[in-house]
């Protein structure tokens, strides 16, 4: 297939490596020319304008960072597009942004579908990626084959913008996940447990999750993990910290109060602070044991304090 790829970022490149070593034709254009000379390395074809890629592609991938980022893709894109194209939005965005890019695009005639990723850079480097997508399920039906090379799972979720509100919803609940290890490390660490034991404990317990295997944060108990590595970025704090906020934002339209997410996005905000932005989301666990008081200084009364055995 010709199959045209915007945005070479850390998900992108390796996205747009495994098509071509599939054997597509793929046409690449980016923000920054590095990556378009690593792509172009490996086999793909530079781009001259994105007006160029879209007469030419009959599957396009988007990947770029925010809302604004895909509406202004798309509006260069729409006087090239026509019958027989679909745009893919692999992007994580605003739902409600992403139904009006639907709008636009089949306007003229071409097809959309939003497809945001589960799996993180390890994910899209070594093509295992869980894409959500949102759309007509017959067009996902015609361009499946587009997304084989670098998807491990494929799932349509619903209509137009529905693939960003599952992937916003994954998010918050991997986002509180990383919050309960930090606050459980700092608690235990605190009172002097084996961090190497309390993981084994609670990898083989109810507390398991994905976010103590994989981002375990305190260094040397997962050689893999960001903790062990200086935090190094699989998803940055200040993605993750855009992805809470397009959850908050678009619950809030719906009435829904999201307060975990909440206090995630307030742990990140710290991160951020504190420099950490860049690095790998996990690293809101040293905002959360900065919240720590020197021993004996709380001023907080001992839970179950003044209670007769009775009443506890």
């Amino acid at each position: 297939m010709q199959l045209g790829f915007i945005g070479l970022g850390a998900m992108g490149l390796p996205m747009a490596r495994h098509l071509v070593e599939a054997g597509h034709e793929v046409k690449v254009a980016s923000r920054s020319p590095g990556p378009v000379e690593a792509a172009a390395a490996f086999g793909a074809t530079r781009a001259v304008s994105l007006s160029e890629i879209g007469h030419w592609s009959e599957v396009l991938f988007v990947c770029v960072p925010s809302s604004p980022d895909v509406d202004a893709v798309v509006g260069e894109l729409v006087p090239a597009l026509g019958p027989g194209t679909c745009v893919v939005d692999c992007s994580t965005i605003d739902p409600d942004v992403e139904s009006a890019q639907h709008e636009r695009v089949r306007a003229r005639g071409a097809d959309y579908l939003d497809a945001p990723l589960s799996g993180g850079t390890t994910g899209a480097q070594s093509g295992t990626l869980t894409v959500m997508v949102g759309g007509e399920p017959t067009v996902l039906d015609r361009v499946r084959v587009a997304f084989d090379p670098f998807a491990g799972r494929v799932v349509h979720v619903g209509g137009a913008g529905m693939g960003q509100v599952v992937k916003l919803a994954n998010n918050l609940v991997y986002a509180a996940q990383m919050l309960a290890v930090a606050e459980a490390v700092t608690m235990a660490q605190r009172a002097g447990a084996d961090m190497a034991t309390l993981y084994d404990v609670l990898s083989h317990s109810t507390g398991d999750c994905a976010a103590l295997r994989t981002r375990f944060p305190v260094a040397g108990v997962l050689p893999e993990s960001p903790a062990s590595n200086d935090w190094a970025a699989g998803f940055t704090a200040d993605l993750m910290a855009k992805d809470l906020d397009l959850a908050i934002a678009f619950a809030g339209r719906l009435g829904v109060e999201l307060e975990t997410t909440e206090l995630g996005r307030r742990a990140l905000a710290q991160a951020s602070a504190q420099g950490l932005g860049g690095k790998d989301f996990s690293a809101l666990a040293v905002a959360v044991a900065g919240r720590v008081a020197p021993a004996g200084t709380s001023d907080e009364p001992v839970p179950g304090a003044g209670l007769d055995d009775d009443d506890r």
